[in-house]
Parts: C-alpha cells; sequence; structure tokens
C-alpha cells in the first residue's frame, strides 16, 4: 500500500511538473518580488514608517522568493519568444 501511495505521488509530481508554465511562474515571481520590495522601497522613501519587525519580515520574504528561482526551470530554451514574455534573451 505505500508503495502504490508513493507510486501516485510522484505520478502527480511528475504531471504538475509537465504542466508547468515557465513564463507564468516565473511572471508570478516577480510580482511577488515586487509586491515585496513596493513594501520596503515605502518604508526607504520615508512613506511609512520604520518598524524594524516588519522589514525583517519583508527581507525574510525577499530571501524565500530569492530561493525560489530556478534558472533552468524558469528560463528553459525557447521560453524568450513563445507566449506573453518580455523576458530578454540575453538571459
Amino acid at each position: 500500500m505505500r508503495k502504490l501511495v508513493i507510486a501516485i505521488s510522484m505520478l502527480a509530481l511528475a504531471a504538475s511538473a509537465a504542466f508547468a508554465d515557465p513564463i507564468l511562474d516565473r511572471q508570478a515571481l516577480m510580482k511577488e518580488r515586487g509586491k515585496i520590495v513596493g513594501g520596503l522601497s515605502k518604508v526607504v522613501k520615508g512613506e511609512e514608517p520604520f518598524d524594524a519587525a516588519a522589514v525583517l519580515t519583508a527581507l525574510q520574504a525577499l530571501h524565500a522568493n530569492a530561493e525560489k528561482v530556478d534558472v533552468d526551470a524558469l528560463f528553459p530554451a525557447g521560453s524568450d519568444t513563445g507566449g506573453d514574455t518580455t523576458a530578454s534573451p540575453k538571459i
């Protein structure tokens, strides 16, 4: 029974990876990053008061976001031209 559950789990994971859209994935990651940095920039500009705990939380979120970046998965060959993307071919 345990082997069956593991096998089904692995198939589900493989299927979800096969249907992943690298353009949508990287756009979502960059939008998340933009929101985090946008909040930090308000503090830097003095538009919001400095709160050390809030800044630390935002920096930790930014770090977690950066750890999600897998260049090979997010920028596979040909993903610079297919779909709705503005990724530079230099990437």
